[in-house]
C-alpha cells in the first residue's frame, strides 16, 4: 500500500475521478496502463476510506472506482477476482459496486446487461445497449453497444436516428472498434490503411489472451520465457495498433523479469542464464530488459507507484554477476 503523504484524500478527490482518469472509448491509451492506474487508485482510496478522516465524497469515489473495475473487466475481457487482485472478499467489494449503482442509472443499466439482464430479453442479440460513439473522429457515425449475449457490437446511426447493428460480435470493445475501422476503410477504398486495420484485428487477438490472463498467478521463474515469447510476437506485428499493444505487453513482462531478478538477488543476465533455454544473447537481452522495464514504469505505472517501482529497476545495478564474463 502506498502511504505517501502527498497522495491524500483531497488529492484523490481532485485527481482520481473515473471520468478524468479513464478513457474507455480511446484506444490510444492501452489496457495495461489503464488497469494499473485504476487498481492503484482504488486501493489507495479504499485505504484512506478506512483510516483517518473519510468524507462522504471519498466513499462515493471509492464506490465509483469499484464499479469501474467491474466495467473495465468486461470492456477489456480480463479475468477479475476481488480477492486475488484487491485482497478483498467479493461480497464486500460488490457492496461498494451496488452502492454506486443506486446513484447512477446509466451505470446500473450497463451492469444489468453484463449480469442479471432484468431490463432486456436475456441472451437476445436484438437488444443492444448503446455504450458510446467513436471517440477518435475517424468514424463519426459509428456506434458501439453490448447485446444480450454480453458481446460488443458495432453499428451506424443513419439519418433515421435508429441504430443499425452489424451482425459481428466481439468479446471486448477493442475488437468491435477495430472491426468497425477496418470495414470503414475498406468501404472508402483506403487499401493501405484497411490492410493495417485488418492486421490490427488479428494481432489484437493475440494481445487479448494476455489481457485476459493479466492478473493470473504464474510461476515467476518462467517469466523470462513469457517475455521471450511476447517479444517474438511483437517482432512479427505489422500494424500500428498491434505494435502499440505488443510494446506494452513486452514492457510489462520485462518489469516482471527485473523484479524477479532483484527479489532473487541476481542480475538479469544471471536470471536468464538459469531460466532460459532459447540460446539467446544474454548481455543484449539484459540491457533491453532493463530499458523496457524502465519504459513500463514511466508509461504504464500509476504516478502513485512510480517511485517505488522505479527503485526496483534501479537496484538491478547493485548486483555483481555470479559468472565470469
Amino acid at each position: 500500500m502506498n502511504t505517501a503523504t502527498e497522495f491524500t484524500a483531497e488529492w484523490h478527490l481532485e485527481r482520481s475521478r473515473p471520468e478524468d482518469l479513464l478513457s474507455f472509448l480511446d484506444l490510444s491509451q492501452p489496457f495495461i496502463g489503464q488497469i494499473n492506474r485504476l487498481v492503484a487508485r482504488f486501493r489507495d482510496v479504499q485505504f484512506l476510506s478506512e483510516h483517518g478522516k473519510r468524507p462522504d465524497s471519498l466513499l462515493l469515489l471509492r464506490d465509483a472506482l469499484a464499479y469501474n473495475l467491474v466495467k473495465m473487466s468486461r470492456w477489456w475481457s480480463f479475468d477479475f477476482c476481488p480477492r486475488s487482485i484487491l485482497e478483498m472478499p467479493a461480497p464486500r467489494f460488490l457492496g461498494y459496486v451496488r452502492s454506486h449503482l443506486e446513484r447512477a442509472v446509466d451505470d446500473d443499466t450497463l451492469y444489468d446487461v453484463f449480469t442479471t439482464q432484468r431490463h432486456i430479453h436475456p441472451g437476445s442479440t436484438q437488444d443492444v445497449l448503446v455504450v458510446g460513439k467513436d471517440a477518435s473522429g475517424e468514424m463519426p457515425s459509428m456506434l458501439f453497444g453490448v447485446d444480450g449475449q454480453r458481446r460488443f457490437r458495432r453499428g451506424i446511426l443513419p439519418e433515421t436516428g435508429v441504430p443499425e447493428w452489424n451482425h459481428g460480435a466481439y468479446p471486448d470493445f477493442a475488437g468491435a472498434w477495430l472491426a468497425g475501422r477496418a470495414a470503414m476503410l475498406c468501404q472508402n477504398g483506403d487499401r493501405e490503411d484497411a490492410r493495417d486495420a485488418c492486421l490490427a484485428q488479428a494481432e489484437h487477438e493475440q494481445a487479448r489472451l494476455w489481457h485476459q490472463r493479466y492478473f493470473h498467478a504464474s510461476c515467476e521463474r518462467h517469466v523470462f520465457s513469457l517475455y521471450h515469447d511476447a517479444r517474438k510476437r511483437l517482432l512479427s506485428n505489422r500494424s500500428a495498433f498491434g505494435r502499440l499493444e505488443g510494446e506494452t505487453v513486452v514492457n510489462s513482462l520485462a518489469f516482471r523479469v527485473a523484479r524477479f531478478a532483484v527479489h532473487s538477488g541476481m542480475t538479469v543476465r544471471d536470471l536468464i542464464r538459469e531460466t532460459d533455454t532459447s540460446g539467446t544473447t544474454h548481455h543484449e537481452d539484459g540491457v533491453e530488459i532493463e530499458r523496457r522495464a524502465r519504459t513500463h514504469v514511466f508509461t504504464s505505472v500509476d504516478e502513485t507507484r512510480q517511485t517505488v517501482q522505479l527503485a526496483v529497476v534501479d537496484r538491478l545495478g547493485s548486483y555483481r554477476p555470479r559468472h565470469c564474463c
